[in-house]
């Protein structure tokens, strides 16, 4: 691989490059809407001249300028981004779909110089959530007669702003924060997870040398700007000088024909998505032949989505990747091959070796590495580590530990190295439970669960609690029916008694995170609100 330089980076940088190489050349495309990398060069410049322009503008502490999107994917956000980034400030993406307290205790984390919203962001920003909003407010969609009457903060349409010479992007140090993703709290405040320049011009540089990303690539985006796997599937996409294709959130399970009518190379997605469009019936094989590149990233993927994909997807190559927020969207890979590496006892894929510049090792409680094939956490340590919590120094200290004069990250997964050096998750030590006294870990579960049911969305929750303990467990398959008997009796001959469900529930469809994984929370809020 190229040796990757770490000063005088910009992550809108390959849009300025590409702007003036390849201009008409399409940078990205979302429903009717196209623009060409020109196009979008000169967008997020005209919106960085305001940026740059406002009094307020420059902080007081010397950070740089933090600027808050709160947009959906699309273009828009694409801009509202870029415009951040170009101004050399750190973007913040804030999600639309979340409460209002929560974005309210966002920005009052943040301490924003300036806030970016696209159409459906604008409609949020009314009452408390408005006060709370810096003194610059961009809108980046289209022109609109909302009113906005507060003339102390007064709210600047991007369409109505002059042309900008379209002139580099500002160069920022390595040490810099590039973005800011926050990510859910264990005590219910959510956490800013700081990823500095030098660690996001890294990834953004390997990890497109290790795909092999082209320029004539037409990439897939299925993911909201919150969620750092969009940062693997915007930057990596236009640092190659590709096209960004994103899929509305409203059509997803219409992907298989917008691949087709798109005309797309590269998949970019969790494997949840895939397990949906397999169990809707929706990969049919040879559906997807224009696929050249699969990437596959943000929870474990199984083996029955893999071989239904070698199937729909025959000409592409699959790579799993895995990483945590905090190590820079992914620091693992597995290219699949056949036979296909699969965890012991499950049926998932292993999660590979490290990504170059990365490294990775199994832990004890003591933090001493374990003999191969043992479980424990994993660390991570390399050039992708975040800086740390925002605004918070001892959860930093305690999670980026330093050990034999090397800073390392505690990912809290359990897993295992075997003796081939690959890596294997076999889920979060914080879904350990204890039932009954027993230890239960709560992937395992739904592993098995997979096999016997032949779903490929599948989620396992401690219920009902007592006392702080759990005296069962309940699992949900993603069903229009099951036989509930026969599928606990195929489980019998998997798992000791102490981790057999006690009930097995049918749903049509499986409440997603916003990251598109199975919230287990909310499947325990259903169980509660049914309880007797």
């Amino acid at each position: 691989m190229k040796t990757i330089a770490l000063e005088n980076f910009n992550l809108a940088g390959a849009i300025h490059h590409h702007a003036l190489h390849s201009p008409h050349t399409t940078a990205v495309a979302s429903q009717d809407q196209t623009l060409s990398y020109g196009e979008l060069a000169q967008r997020a410049a005209r919106l960085a001249s305001c940026l740059t322009a406002s009094p307020d503008w420059q902080r007081r502490d010397g950070q740089a300028p933090r600027v808050g999107i709160l947009a959906s994917r699309g273009i828009d956000a694409c801009v509202a981004l870029l415009g951040a980034c170009w101004a050399g400030a750190t973007y913040v993406p804030i999600a639309l779909k979340q409460p209002q307290d929560r974005i309210l205790t966002l920005l009052a984390q943040c301490d924003l110089s300036a806030l970016i919203t696209d159409d459906e962001g604008l409609k949020l920003l009314t009452g408390r959530l408005r006060q709370a909003c810096p003194k610059l407010v961009i809108h980046a969609g289209q022109p609109t007669l909302t009113s906005w009457d507060n003339t102390s903060q007064p709210l600047i349409q991007l369409t109505a702003l002059p042309p900008a010479t379209l002139s580099a992007p500002a160069l920022v140090k390595a040490s810099d924060t590039a973005y800011i993703i926050f990510t859910s709290g264990t005590t219910g405040t959510p956490k800013g997870v700081m990823i500095s320049a030098g660690a996001a011009q890294h990834y953004v540089i390997m990890i497109c040398q290790q795909l092999g990303l082209q320029a004539s690539d037409r990439a897939l985006e299925t993911c909201e700007l919150s969620f750092d796997f969009s940062v693997h599937n915007m930057f990596s996409t236009w640092q190659a000088g590709a096209a960004l294709h994103i899929l509305p959130a409203t059509t997803v399970m219409n992907a298989v024909k917008f691949v087709k009518i798109s005309g797309l190379t590269v998949w970019n997605s969790v494997p949840s998505l895939a397990g949906m469009l397999r169990q809707i019936k929706a990969l049919a094989p040879g559906s997807l032949t224009t696929l050249r590149l699969t990437v596959f990233g943000g929870e474990q993927l199984p083996a029955s989505t893999v071989t239904a994909w070698q199937s729909a997807a025959p000409n592409s190559l699959i790579f799993n990747l895995y990483g945590p927020t905090e190590a820079t969207v992914f620091c693992l890979y597995q290219v699949v091959s056949n036979p296909l590496a699969l965890t012991p006892g499950r049926d998932a894929l292993s999660i590979g070796m490290p990504l170059p510049g990365n490294d990775a090792k199994v832990v004890d409680e003591n933090d001493q590495a374990v003999a191969r094939n043992t479980p424990g956490e994993l660390l991570i340590a390399g050039a992708q580590l975040s800086d740390g919590y925002l605004g918070a120094p001892a959860l930093t200290t305690g999670r980026f530990p330093t050990l034999e004069g090397r800073r390392w990250y505690r990912t809290g997964d359990l897993a295992l190295c075997d003796e081939l050096g690959r890596f294997h998750c076999l889920g979060r030590i914080d879904n350990q439970v204890k039932v009954m006294g027993y230890r239960v870990e709560l992937e395992e579960i739904d592993a098995h669960l997979r096999m016997v049911c032949g779903s490929d969305i599948v989620g396992s929750v401690a219920w009902p609690l007592a006392d702080g303990m759990a005296r069962g467990i309940v699992s949900f398959v993603n069903a229009s029916s099951i036989d509930a008997a026969r599928t606990l009796e195929a489980l019998k001959s998997r798992l000791p008694p102490y981790m057999l469900p006690s009930r097995i529930i049918a749903l049509d469809a499986l409440p997603l995170s916003a990251n598109g994984k199975v919230d287990r929370k909310a499947l325990r809020q259903l169980l509660d609100t049914q309880a007797p």
